[in-house]
């Protein structure tokens, strides 16, 4: 039963998706002192442009509870702004600041050769193509 579980692509798919946050969140707090967590909400937000947080727990899919400590936090360390949404007076826009922006930019170019080897020996264009059909087919699941 074990080898059955461990050999599955789910499984497979869970230990890689760990392994990568692994790598990602122990070069971001080595060079950047940022956890990867925070750091894919400084992301998202470059991603998204200016969002209201509501958009921003959705798209990272966390809750709502989770996506404002976040945000507070790196509004504390001067990486996002927050203002009322001139529309919701319920909501808030959250938007990068400039050192935001360019933490975003720095950390994502040294993640990215910090990873350098992660896909070694992996076609990445059949890898891209597979993984795109398995998020297709988890948002159709989904009904996303």
């Amino acid at each position: 039963m074990t080898d059955d579980i461990t050999t599955s692509t789910a499984f497979k798919l869970h230990r890689a998706t760990a392994l990568i946050d692994r790598v990602s969140d122990e070069y971001l707090r080595r060079e950047h002192g940022i956890r990867y967590a925070p750091f894919l909400v400084l992301l998202m937000v470059r991603l998204m442009g200016e969002s209201s947080q509501r958009a921003l727990a959705a798209a990272l899919e966390v809750s709502r509870a989770s996506i404002t400590q976040r945000v507070s936090a790196l509004v504390g360390l001067g990486l996002l702004a927050v203002v009322a949404d001139p529309r919701d007076s319920r909501a808030n826009i959250v938007s990068l600041t400039g050192a935001g922006a360019q933490l975003v930019t720095t950390a994502w170019a040294g993640l990215e050769q910090h990873q350098d080897g992660l896909d070694h020996g992996v076609d990445e264009p059949v890898l891209i193509a597979a993984l795109d059909r398995i998020i297709a087919n988890g948002e159709r699941i989904l009904g996303s």
